[in-house]
């Protein structure tokens, strides 16, 4: 092939390339353990060609990458999802362009025996600069595929994690590079950390048997069709989710979860449906909390949840960051916890999931769990990837998490990140289950990620330090 020489790529570049992309894109499908070398052979190539070259194989990466982790937005049923797609894949393989580049440039610059602290000081960095930009690009926090690293991402967040995931992929590669032992002990040592969080994240014992709260989450199934739903939400739609609600308090559940947009009108609008809900929530002595929207204007409208209480009383929270594309829905200016009882819980709506500061807000004020509501079951199979957010909000802040969505992943995630019960998607269906409140904050939880910025501190003086 004449792609395969000089010119063009070596018959080792185009091996690694494909091997690279392959392994990103089989990470995408569920084989999660693979994040831990995803990146080593292309920080390989940084660390071993010259910048002119990595720019080349960094972009032809970023592309094919790219378009093959998010196949799942293409598919996706959004009428603007052509435009998401190519905007998705032009900042990807930016990212990657300026993340292989810069290594390949320093590390011919700095003769350093730290070297290999570079790539995930580096990673960290342009995650916190697009973080910056309208889209979010939180895909490139890596946590989300490992989020059972307790003990330890009650310290670092998720950034943490990241930092790690990144720092083994980087060692395994400078390993190649040099062939020293000292490289290959701290490959050791980070593998023991990781093994040990997974066993512990995987049988530790989250039960608090005095503060248990059943809960019950429906999952509607209802088409996508914003038209349609519009017809059909104090129709159809409402008498299901009535009938679901009562099927479920059958099991006496405190707390039953309507999705998001599980009504796509306005509740208060309408007085007697407004007040079947909260004749419904006294008379089965329970706290219902349903997803509707509330009305600015004719045509912009606020993501809104419901939270109707036994006593007759009702709490809103507005969505504070909902999807920057959805230019007709209006943020909410409150993140502040709700109540259940004597308990304190937060709210997270859609794309709030994938936000640490959100979840981290709400736990930092006293709540005691998470109620998060999702309507994204246009994504596909990126149902399931983007369900992965909930497992590491929880994880972070110690919390049980409850997730109630349209067609799915409804789930139930305990404070290690592990989801304990699951709904299969794309069926009408009850999902009921127990969780158990704490009142525990994390060092995250309190902190932030300042361990995560002194880790990015201290790894800079150590690459700047001459051998």
């Amino acid at each position: 092939m004449k792609i395969l020489n000089q010119n063009y790529l070596t018959k080792s570049e185009f091996f690694i390339l494909l091997i690279s992309v392959i392994t990103l894109t089989l990470v995408s499908y569920g084989m999660h353990f693979l994040i831990w070398v995803v990146a080593a052979p292309l920080i390989y190539l940084a660390f071993t060609k010259n910048i002119k070259r990595l720019a080349v194989l960094s972009l032809i990466y970023g592309i094919f990458a790219s378009v093959m982790f998010f196949t799942w937005v293409y598919d996706a049923n959004l009428e603007y999802k052509t435009k998401l797609y190519l905007l998705i894949i032009l900042i990807f393989t930016i990212y990657f362009v300026l993340f292989l580049t810069t290594i390949a440039f320093f590390s011919k610059k700095l003769k350093s025996n730290y070297i290999f602290l570079l790539p995930p000081v580096l990673w960290l960095l342009l995650m916190l600069l697009y973080s910056l930009l309208p889209i979010q690009m939180y895909w490139m926090d890596f946590a989300i595929f490992q989020p059972l690293m307790a003990p330890l991402i009650w310290y670092v967040g998720s950034y943490g994690i990241t930092f790690l995931i990144i720092l083994f992929n980087s060692v395994l590669a400078y390993y190649f590079v040099k062939r020293n032992k000292n490289l290959l002990f701290l490959l050791l040592f980070l593998i023991f950390i990781i093994i040990f969080c997974f066993l512990y994240g995987n049988y530790s014992d989250s039960s608090y048997k005095e503060n248990k709260i059943k809960v019950a989450l429906l999952q509607g199934n209802f088409p996508y069709s914003w038209e349609w739903r519009q017809q059909n939400s104090f129709g159809v739609i409402y008498s299901t989710y009535i009938n679901m609600t009562y099927e479920a308090s059958k099991q006496k559940p405190d707390i039953i979860v309507w999705p998001e947009y599980s009504l796509t009108d306005d509740i208060t609008k309408n007085k007697n449906i407004f007040a079947e809900i909260k004749s419904t929530a006294q008379s089965l002595n329970t706290t219902l909390i349903v997803g509707a929207i509330s009305y600015v204007d004719e045509e912009n409208y606020k993501d809104t949840a419901f939270v109707f209480k036994t006593d007759g009383s009702f709490e809103t929270y507005d969505s504070v960051e909902p999807v920057f594309m959805e230019t007709s829905v209006v943020r909410g200016k409150k993140n502040e916890p709700l109540s259940h009882g004597q308990n304190k819980f937060g709210i997270t709506i859609c794309n709030e999931e994938s936000i640490q500061s959100i979840t981290r807000n709400y736990a930092a004020k006293d709540a005691q769990f998470i109620v998060s509501m999702s309507n994204n079951q246009f994504f596909g199979r990126g149902r399931y990837m983007i369900s992965l957010f909930t497992r590491l909000r929880a994880a972070e802040n110690a919390k049980y998490l409850v997730r109630a969505t349209n067609d799915g992943i409804t789930q139930i995630v305990n404070p290690f990140g592990k989801v304990v019960y699951s709904l299969e998607p794309k069926k009408q269906k009850i999902l009921i289950g127990d969780i158990y409140v704490n009142n525990y904050q994390t060092f995250y939880t309190k902190h932030g990620n300042i361990l995560v910025y002194l880790l990015m501190v201290l790894s800079a003086i150590l690459i700047l330090k001459k051998r």
